[in-house]
């Protein structure tokens, strides 16, 4: 067993505890929300998608607790900063894309069988992902999910130092300075459009996969400044 080996495997331990967590919370919910379902009348129930949920909870935990309590554990087992920085992002894309396959899957069942029952929000609809075909969809959430988590992992790669506190205050101060100034509110919902909800499929990965590339460099930028123990 080689160490990437060694390393990918100790990254799913660190995560094993949380996956059976979501995975209950998942099976509870469906089989909740299908009961409702059969007790009203068809499409009198709606719900979100579960497998979205499931995806939204599960980047949160792996943008967090790998930057967070991951590091440690690997420095012990003898890693280097950088073996530690790509397992992490090794392990990023692996569940992006992983992440991605679920929600295809999932669309799929919930188009031919939930819907008959209740009606469903998903997100492949609502930033209209269902667009551009199994192969599009993909392309376009694989891109959003690593965003996200590569925005994660620089957010909480950055406690350990003071420009992440820098950066964690004008991140929770711009939310709602964004939100309540008209002309910022503009900017945000147009930006917005051009990342999640973009009609070109080449632009909208393209953009949401530079950020992400940005991201994770200021990501290992923390990291490579970060104390051993």
């Amino acid at each position: 067993m080689n160490k990437t080996t060694v390393l990918m495997k100790a990254s799913f331990l660190q995560l094993r505890l949380y996956l059976w967590i979501v995975l209950g919370i998942l099976t509870v919910s469906v089989i909740t929300n299908l009961i409702i379902s059969f007790a009203l009348r068809s499409g009198e129930n709606s719900s979100v998608s579960a497998a979205n949920l499931t995806t939204l909870f599960l980047i949160f935990v792996l943008g967090s607790v790998l930057p967070v309590s991951f590091f440690k554990k690997l420095i012990i087992l003898g890693a280097t900063r950088k073996e530690y920085y790509l397992n992490i992002l090794l392990v990023y894309t692996l569940w992006a894309a992983l992440f991605a396959v679920l929600n295809i899957v999932w669309f799929q069942f919930e188009l031919n069988l939930i819907r008959s029952y209740e009606h469903t929000f998903n997100i492949l609809e609502i930033f209209n992902w269902d667009q551009f075909g199994i192969a599009g969809m993909f392309i376009y959430q694989f891109g959003a999910y690593l965003f996200l988590l590569a925005l994660l992992n620089l957010l909480f790669s950055g406690l350990h130092h003071p420009v992440g506190w820098v950066i964690w205050a004008a991140f929770i101060a711009a939310i709602p300075v964004f939100t309540s100034i008209a002309q910022l509110r503009h900017k945000l919902a147009d930006g917005l459009l051009m990342l999640l909800f973009n009609d070109s499929l080449l632009q909208g990965f393209g953009l949401t996969f530079i950020i992400a590339c940005l991201l994770l460099l200021g990501g290992w930028w923390f990291t490579a400044r970060r104390a051993l123990i």
